[in-house]
């Protein structure tokens, strides 16, 4: 195999136009590690932040020329000898070790991520399909789900607010809580509210021609049980008065535009409810990102829809990352033999 392999890089923080394609060395496995051929690269808000430079106190151990990327699906090519998981000609979602250990990120040929951030896929789903999963998912999954954050059940009768229904994430959590049982109302633009209706949601609100609050209370006239908004925490005008009391209201941190979160936390407090800044655990994240797969396997779960550019048009694909209005997902299409 080569020891070389292409790669979409920046060499400083800065805007879209800081990428190059390169050839860099193809990072060496660790104990834990997989080495993955690369067939598509999800593309994610948190990707332009870390190339703006915003996410750089994050990332002691990143060194230029730095490969960006936190989602891939591809084939697993080699393991470490401490793996026995994954083999060999494996088809695998994955999500990357850039933040947890410096490692390149997915924009590229090869990536090497630990075992415990990688999922198997079914035979019949396609690698495109995959890589939207690991981020958009996972965030959505625990947003609802974990216990200090929605700790939704499955089974039980909830009225919840999806804020930005129609992004990434967005496009999961409206499935995945109309899966575990919930009402669900959600927030977008005219253009995308058959595509959020399409996903499940009950209540579909135009935010740019409804008042959002008006249109809750006559939809929940006793309060939202669970908010989970996934765009900013200015995003709605007030949303601790849209709960009931002891209901709650998950930010997915946006890590440039999250207010003043404790001053936040202490005002929702006073009010009976409870505000929680959502970070992504990645404790899990191979066993979150298969619990998903299973769902999209079983029937219960459709991919969002989803934009592919090529690696060599990364620039194209960031600068529509950046206007905040991307229905579904983007991706990068890395390697053309997959």
């Amino acid at each position: 195999m080569t020891k070389s392999m292409t790669a979409a890089v920046i060499k400083q923080w800065g805007g879209a136009a800081m990428f190059e394609i390169a050839q860099l060395p193809i990072p060496d496995l660790e104990a834990d590690d997989v080495l993955i051929k690369v067939a598509y690269a999800g593309v994610n808000p948190a990707d332009w932040k870390m190339r703006e430079g915003h996410l750089a106190s994050a990332m002691p151990n990143a060194k230029f020329p730095l490969v960006l990327g936190v989602d891939a699906s591809g084939v697993v090519v080699a393991t470490s000898k401490n793996v026995t998981e994954f083999s060999e000609g494996d088809r695998v979602a994955s999500a990357t070790n850039m933040f947890s250990a410096g490692k390149p990120g997915s924009y590229a040929e090869y990536l090497v991520v630990d075992k415990c951030r990688v999922a198997l896929i079914p035979a019949d789903m396609t690698l495109e399909s995959a890589s939207t999963i690991p981020t958009a998912g996972v965030t959505a999954w625990q947003a609802l789900f974990g216990a200090e954050k929605g700790a939704l059940r499955k089974g039980e009768s909830k009225k919840i607010l999806i804020n930005g229904a129609s992004g990434g994430v967005g496009s999961f959590a409206v499935q995945l809580a109309k899966w575990a049982g919930a009402e669900v109302a959600t927030t977008c633009s005219g253009a995308n509210l058959d595509y959020v209706k399409s996903l499940g949601a009950d209540f579909p609100i135009d935010y740019k021609t409804q008042s959002i609050s008006d249109e809750i209370s006559k939809w929940a006239p006793n309060g939202l049980n669970l908010i989970v908004d996934t765009i900013s925490a200015d995003s709605l005008a007030d949303p601790v008065a849209l709960l009931k009391r002891g209901g709650r209201l998950v930010n997915i941190a946006t890590l440039t535009d999250d207010g003043d979160v404790e001053a936040q936390i202490a005002e929702a407090k006073e009010r009976g409810v409870e505000k929680i800044l959502a970070f992504v655990d990645d404790a899990s994240f191979g066993a979150e990102i298969r619990e998903i797969v299973n769902l999209v396997e079983a029937g219960e779960l459709s991919l969002p829809h989803t934009e592919f550019f090529e690696l060599g048009d990364v620039v194209r694909a960031h600068e529509k990352l950046e206007t905040g209005h991307v229905k579904g997902k983007l991706a990068l299409w890395v390697s053309g033999d997959q």
